[in-house]
């Protein structure tokens, strides 16, 4: 019963495609007749459909750093309160600072809410300091820091 309400959720996917994405979110290496033999369809209609997904948004293949491993030892979530009529011109300032890794548009108090990481404190100190602290359309800000990741996953199929 529980899997036939997890597959109700991607009504969007047939059955195939379905299968596929839940195969490769396993194993993104797992070659296409693997997958083939696991769902009774030819290699063509596996690479096929990934293709399809692909070109249509609804897959990509990535890699995904692990950004401790990789220096990146401060994640913040920073909310953003902005100044009427200047949302457009702040989500275009905040694109261009590479610090930022997600910009989410949200409602209540904070119109914004984004993601950056960087290497320690001192750091998000100077990324606030001169960086953020200049876009101009800014009001207030309200800095979230990461103690402790407990669940992070990329599965959305199960």
């Amino acid at each position: 019963m529980e899997e036939l309400f997890r597959r109700s959720l991607y009504s969007e996917l047939d059955d195939i495609d379905y299968g596929i994405v839940r195969a490769l979110q396993e194993n993104a290496r797992l070659p296409f007749t693997t997958i083939a033999k696991e769902l009774g369809v030819t290699e063509k209609t596996v690479r096929m459909r990934v293709q399809q997904m692909q070109d249509e948004g609804v897959l990509s293949l990535v890699g995904i750093v692990n950004p401790v491993k990789a220096g990146l030892n401060v994640q913040s979530f920073i909310q953003i309160a902005v100044e009427a009529n200047k949302l457009d011109d702040v989500v275009a300032a905040l694109n261009d600072i590479v610090e930022v890794r997600l910009i989410v548009l949200t409602t209540g108090d904070y119109q914004l809410i984004i993601q950056i990481l960087v290497r320690n404190y001192e750091e998000l100190a100077q990324f606030l300091m001169n960086k953020l602290n200049k876009v101009p359309g800014v009001t207030r800000v309200n800095v979230i820091n990461e103690l402790k990741i407990i669940k992070s996953k990329y599965k959305f199929i199960r």
